[in-house]
């Protein structure tokens, strides 16, 4: 997992991490085969590229410590890139608070209505110029 928190630290997920891309020697593990890896803040399914990444990790080393199945690191590390308080050498505790309430749909609505109504203006300007 810190090696995964260092690669989103630089700003790359994987992509397709499973324990077959993952040598161990002597001084540790090393990730290879990132021909695939992708840039975090530019790809839309970055956030899932994570989870399936940390799933497959903690799936396979789960079989080996069980306490692992229990975590939810995936959603912690994310939560910590977004929030910008990520680092190289961040511990991870593997819980999280999930926020549970539930989305207030009326003011998104709001926000988009506003959105479409001022590119309407804009348009409208356009035609008037």
């Amino acid at each position: 997992m810190q090696d995964v928190i260092r690669m989103l630290c630089v700003g790359l997920i994987h992509g397709d991490l499973s324990e077959f891309n993952v040598l161990v020697d002597q001084v540790g593990p090393v990730i290879i085969d990132l021909p695939q890896a992708v840039n975090a803040a530019g790809n839309n399914n970055a956030k899932a590229m994570l989870e399936r990444d940390v799933r497959n990790m903690t799936n396979y080393y789960g079989q080996f410590a069980p306490e692992l199945l229990k975590t939810q690191c995936a959603k912690e590390i994310w939560k910590l890139y977004e929030k910008g308080d990520l680092k190289p050498d961040t511990k991870l505790t593997g819980i999280i608070e999930v926020d549970t309430r539930p989305a207030n749909v009326d003011s998104v609505m709001q926000e988009i209505k506003a959105a479409f109504e001022e590119q309407e203006e804009r348009l409208q300007r356009l035609q008037d110029d």
